[in-house]
């Protein structure tokens, strides 16, 4: 079997097993005006505004085939983890290329780095940034999630904090100089144990100390509600810093209307605040249905007109 053959045999494989039947089946629900799932067409229009994160979704299909899957629920964009892990079939090149075959964009992707709060790392980040800089020029993306906020035994949260912001300050010429943004990513207490930077505060105060057009924030609401809750006030208190958004339905990670948070509400006031860009649809869909996730967000984005990204 051709390489073609075995990625379209492959993919209507994997879109069965994760939600998504086959082309048949798309077009069954678009002629059925009695289904509550959104027809293709509409899906194409009222997902623009997210990018699908295919780390999260259509899992345990092939990495690669996963940028086919999102395009067949209706995306126009994906956004991605570490891009070298050959061993999972990733690299840069690769994803890059079937990205661009299909028209599909890439808009974050979050390589991990070494712990930043220990200064011994400091060679070694420099390297990596290195590296995260040539992905993302091979990626054509300006913007990659930064963590490295591992708990470093035998330093103080002060220190750790301090030892964080002296690391960001090496990189910070670098990136300038290649017009990259780092967008700093802090969790939550409960997901992830064992890091120091935890919703708002302090990775806030970090970003407006450093003051670069380099370094802002990944505004992960999923992360922000475990964390500080009072998601808009917390959103308009911090928005000067925000480079990037990120989400998913708390506490049970998976898409808006699973959980707790009014995203209707959310969604149109970061909109209004000025924010144009992607939002990374990171989550779980819920019952590793595809499909059903993709209509839900899409229904949402419908229901209060929010535009596409620019």
């Amino acid at each position: 079997m051709d390489r073609r053959k075995f990625i379209g045999s492959s993919l209507l494989a994997g879109l069965a097993i994760t939600g998504v039947t086959s082309c048949v089946a798309s077009n069954a629900i678009e002629m059925n005006p009695s289904s509550d799932i959104l027809s293709l067409t509409d899906r194409q229009k009222w997902l623009a505004p997210f990018s699908c994160n295919i780390e999260q979704w259509f899992r345990p299909m092939p990495f690669l085939d996963r940028i086919d899957a999102a395009k067949a629920l209706g995306f126009s964009a994906v956004e991605i983890w570490n891009p070298n892990q050959a061993k999972r079939g990733k690299t840069p090149e690769s994803i890059a290329e079937r990205a661009k075959s299909l028209g599909m964009r890439v808009t974050s992707y979050s390589p991990k780095p070494p712990p930043m709060a220990d200064p011994n790392n400091a060679k070694k980040f420099m390297a990596w940034i290195e590296t995260v800089i040539s992905s993302g020029k091979t990626l054509n993306v300006r913007n990659f999630n930064l963590t490295g906020h591992r708990v470093v035994e035998g330093l103080s949260m002060e220190q750790m904090v301090s030892n964080y912001t002296q690391m960001l300050r090496l990189a910070v010429p670098r990136l300038e100089a290649e017009n990259m943004v780092a967008t700093i990513e802090p969790y939550n207490p409960f997901n992830h144990k064992g890091d120091f930077l935890y919703g708002n505060e302090p990775a806030l105060s970090i970003c407006r100390e450093i003051n670069s057009p380099s370094v802002k924030l990944n505004w992960d609401f999923f992360h922000m509600q475990r964390t500080n809750g009072n998601l808009i006030t917390h959103l308009e208190n911090g928005f000067d810093q925000v480079a990037y958004i990120q989400f998913a339905d708390s506490q049970v990670e998976n898409q808006p209307g699973t959980g707790e948070v009014a995203y209707g509400k959310v969604f149109t006031r970061l909109r209004e605040l000025g924010y144009t860009g992607y939002i990374g649809a990171e989550f779980f869909p819920e019952n590793k249905d595809n499909l059903r996730a993709a209509s839900d967000l899409a229904k949402l984005a419908k229901s209060i007109n929010l535009q596409p990204s620019v």
